[in-house]
């Protein structure tokens, strides 16, 4: 049912965007939501510049070493990971791994 979720993961994001404006974390985390079903449904280009625009959001809010960055960028590298541009994919994780053991710590489950 992608069809019928993406019109109204659109609306909630336009709705954040006018209420909190366009840097806002829970726009981010709209952007988040569509690229996640456009990645679903292996609609890759459109799926990318939105999580891109979520990693910059998440960037600008919390720094550049927080989890919620770390999400944005493992979404990203995932989408990557889907369409075998591992290359790309890899510099990306690798930068996930570096956030999560600033957080939690280098013997982390997650890490």
């Amino acid at each position: 049912k992608y069809d019928e979720a993406k019109p109204l993961f659109e609306r909630a994001n336009e709705i954040w965007e006018k209420v909190h404006g366009p840097n806002h974390p829970n726009v981010a985390t709209g952007f988040n939501n569509i690229a996640s079903l456009l990645n679903n449904q292996g609609k890759y280009d459109e799926a990318k510049p939105l999580f891109q625009r979520a990693i910059e959001i998440d960037e600008k809010t919390y720094g550049p070493n927080h989890p919620y960055v770390s999400e944005s960028l493992n979404n990203l590298a995932e989408l990557l990971r889907n369409q075998g541009k591992y290359d790309e994919a890899i510099p990306i994780c690798e930068r996930v791994i570096e956030i999560w053991e600033k957080v939690h710590g280098p013997n982390h489950p997650q890490v």
